[in-house]
């Protein structure tokens, strides 16, 4: 059985899980990587999340397993990563990058990841 997909709505700037109100406080800003890195490989319980459809009034994310993403973490995400508001895809890699929202849950942290190209 598959959970309900996990989405932020755009208007109350809140993240679900289905109907299911799982965090309204969303960590601000400035992050930098040794704080991403750290959530990553370090103790804390964390759901990774990814970007995958955006409309006016949400952006639709798909869960990404913890263990796929630190696999990944190296090639795709860490040398890809910004954390500038404006920023440039002429300065990354193969014209892409991504940027992150760390959410805090009841008993988990929420890390999202959103791909620019």
């Amino acid at each position: 059985m598959t959970s309900s997909p996990f989405y932020i709505d755009n208007t109350d700037e809140q993240l679900y899980q289905g109907n299911l109100l799982v965090s309204v406080h969303e960590m601000p800003e400035p992050h930098n990587l040794e704080f991403i890195e750290r959530m990553l490989f370090g103790p804390e319980a964390i759901k990774c999340l990814i970007t995958r459809h955006h409309s006016s009034r949400r952006i639709q994310l798909e869960e990404q397993p913890l263990d796929q993403l630190q696999t990944m973490w190296e090639k795709t995400f860490k040398h890809h990563l910004t954390f500038e508001v404006a920023f440039s895809l002429d300065d990354f890699p193969n014209g892409y990058c991504w940027t992150t929202r760390v959410w805090e849950g009841h008993d988990c942290w929420y890390l999202v990841f959103t791909e620019h190209h």
